[in-house]
């Protein structure tokens, strides 16, 4: 007999028409976003919702879930599963031998214990200036130690690590960052671009963050809020490894700085920067063992260093990969292109054209560069030299790179779901401080830079 063909589910005809099926997304990112500050689990909350974002599919509910979740499960996982096994390795041993501490203790000494979380923002702001795009790995290691040593709730920290990067990546003039560098290639732009209109962009959101971060640490030191979420308390304490002495400054730091040189060389090199972060963490990783020798190896243990370090983030990986998934199943929506299509031809004035079109496109794919990108090989040498729109391409430039940065961080973007891993926080807890600094305020110092454009340009 002939091999029976395996019928393929089709999708509902009224569930995949572009108006309910867009009822359908924006249903499902609602519902989502209800679950997880309803204490629902982020990894069961996002597999929900794309449940009912996958009921006006255009390829099916049944096809959606079991080959475009699924997928895209995968693809997270292994773009970013060994990132993600590097750092927990690497967290836990600067966490176990006390370097975090170490490194915490010498550096309130030199400043107000208030102003500690800037030092984490700086550090932020300066590993993205460097190019270093996986920061939030390197940052996390420094901030659970320096928030416990203030006593300081760890959002705050993670607050201050997610608060000043999108500022130096996507509105200074000059950084070599991708989202700077793209338009340059549709608009005939530099990555100097209109910089008075970037630095009051950049000045802007700034001020924003500080006055946002004060009221933070204000508000917790006035309702004695405290440090609670130790990472050591879930993961395994060093009380269990003996009484363990602070190493010195020095090799506390070095971990750090050495990490940084060596992300650095390996993308000169030609590595991606999840590349150059896994070998760069792994070598860092031997420096620590052998300038902590004693407590590694006969303390802690090397078996049990690779045992728990290397499979402390396995539960955070799978949350931020069910997230992504989500994000696939919205792209798999029947609305989409539709959607997609009216975004980019949104007509108003030209400058604001371009902010509206951008900021719903980052939306849409919860990515701010691909939105962008997205964007600008559609319309781009519309806008570019001796266009017929009447419009400054430098100023087309700063705004297309600052309206990528507001609505990609929406809860459905991937991106967002692993900085809440990498801090061991989740959506009710963080969320409403990551909707200020990564939506709201992007949306304010990016349409400063529509208003310059439309006055000055």
């Amino acid at each position: 007999m002939p091999p029976v063909e395996e019928a393929i589910p089709q999708p509902i005809p009224f569930l995949s028409s572009v108006p309910v099926s867009a009822i359908l997304l924006v249903g499902g990112i609602v519902l989502f976003v209800i679950l997880c500050y309803k204490g629902i689990n982020t990894a069961a909350s996002a597999i929900i919702a794309s449940a009912v974002v996958a009921l006006g599919s255009g390829m099916g509910f049944i096809d959606t879930m079991t080959n475009t979740w699924i997928a895209g499960v995968g693809e997270f996982i292994g773009q970013n599963g060994f990132g993600f096994i590097s750092a927990g390795l690497f967290s836990f041993l600067m966490r176990e031998t006390k370097s975090g501490e170490s490194m915490a203790n010498t550096m309130i000494k030199w400043i107000n214990p208030d102003f500690s979380p800037y030092i984490i923002a700086i550090v932020a702001a300066l590993l993205q200036l460097a190019g270093i795009n996986t920061y939030i790995f390197i940052v996390a290691t420094m901030t659970f130690s320096l928030m416990k040593k203030v006593d300081l709730p760890i959002y705050i920290g993670y607050a201050a690590c997610i608060a000043v990067p999108p500022i130096v990546t996507f509105t200074l003039p000059g950084v070599p960052a991708m989202p700077n560098v793209l338009p340059t290639m549709f608009l005939g732009t530099t990555t100097m671009a209109a910089p008075l209109l970037s630095l009051a962009t950049a000045a802007v959101g700034i001020i924003l963050v500080i006055i946002y971060m004060q009221h933070l640490i204000h508000k917790a030191r006035k309702n004695g809020e405290h440090y609670t979420t130790d990472e050591a308390d879930e993961f395994g304490s060093s009380a269990e490894f003996g009484d363990l002495e602070l190493p010195a400054f020095w090799k506390a730091i070095l971990p750090i700085v050495l990490i940084i040189v060596l992300v650095l060389v390996f993308q000169n090199l030609g590595l991606t920067a999840m590349q150059a972060l896994i070998f760069g963490m792994w070598i860092t990783c031997a420096v620590i063992v052998f300038l902590n020798w004693d407590t590694c190896i006969h303390k802690i243990k090397l078996g049990r260093i690779l045992s728990q370090g290397c499979t402390e983030m396995f539960g955070f990986i799978f949350v931020a990969a069910c997230v992504y998934g989500f994000g696939k199943v919205t792209a798999a929506s029947a609305c989409y292109d539709t959607l997609m299509g009216a975004f980019m031809n949104i007509h108003v004035n030209p400058y604001l054209t371009v902010w509206l079109s951008v900021c719903l496109i980052a939306a849409l794919c919860a990515d701010g560069v691909g939105g962008m990108v997205m964007w600008l090989s559609t319309f781009g040498p519309m806008y570019g030299p001796g266009n017929q729109l009447g419009v400054n391409p430098a100023a087309v430039h700063r705004i297309a790179v600052s309206a990528a940065t507001t609505f990609d961080s929406l809860p459905h973007s991937a991106m967002l779901a692993q900085g809440m891993a990498v801090f061991r926080t989740n959506m009710k807890e963080s969320y409403k401080y990551s909707f200020v600094l990564t939506v709201l305020f992007p949306v304010i110092f990016s349409l400063v830079a529509v208003v310059g454009a439309i006055i000055f340009y």
